[in-house]
């Protein structure tokens, strides 16, 4: 069975960030994206005036490089059953020392992009795998839970949620019954 998500809030009525905190993280934002644009404006202007005169054509090169994200992998086992489920994404074993038992959260620093494959194998056997369709563009905990899709068939389902980085408690209710 597998599943293709992304990690998304859980709920659109959650609001995370206090609006004080919002419009001040979009003032910085302003601030910085001037502040780049009169760095660029300035090497431009560097790189231009250091070219002889012959040379009418400009060669701007880029010195700013993209931020990469840090995303920290939260996998917690709710699929109930007595032997304990392993995480691999791709041929890599996330939880070689010990399988994840039920009830229990593991964290994971296993950089993830968008089409990984995260399956989930019980014994020999595999359970499901979860691909990574879209990841967020900042700092984040990305929280996966694997649960029963329903109480009859060994089916898995999934639920995913971000954590934003901030300083303040977050919790996330899922309800996997």
């Amino acid at each position: 069975l597998a599943q293709e998500g992304q990690f998304r809030q859980r709920s659109s009525s959650c609001h995370c960030v206090p609006t004080s905190l919002s419009m001040a993280v979009r003032g910085l934002k302003a601030v910085a994206l001037a502040a780049c644009a009169l760095a660029v404006a300035g090497k431009v202007q560097l790189r231009h005036s250091s070219h002889k005169a012959a040379d009418s054509s400009l060669h701007v090169g880029s010195f700013v490089t993209p931020l990469e994200s840090k995303h920290q992998l939260r996998v917690c086992n709710a699929f109930a059953n007595s032997a304990a489920m392993d995480v691999f994404r791709g041929a890599e074993s996330l939880t070689a020392e010990t399988p994840m038992p039920y009830k229990s959260c593991r964290d994971f620093d296993a950089p993830l992009k968008s089409g990984d494959k995260l399956e989930f194998r019980l014994g020999d056997a595999s359970s499901g795998t979860f691909s990574v369709a879209d990841l967020p563009n900042n700092d984040a905990v990305l929280l996966l839970v694997i649960h029963r899709h329903d109480s009859v068939s060994g089916a898995v389902s999934f639920e995913s949620h971000v954590f934003a980085a901030l300083e303040s408690a977050q919790v996330a209710v899922i309800d996997t019954y």
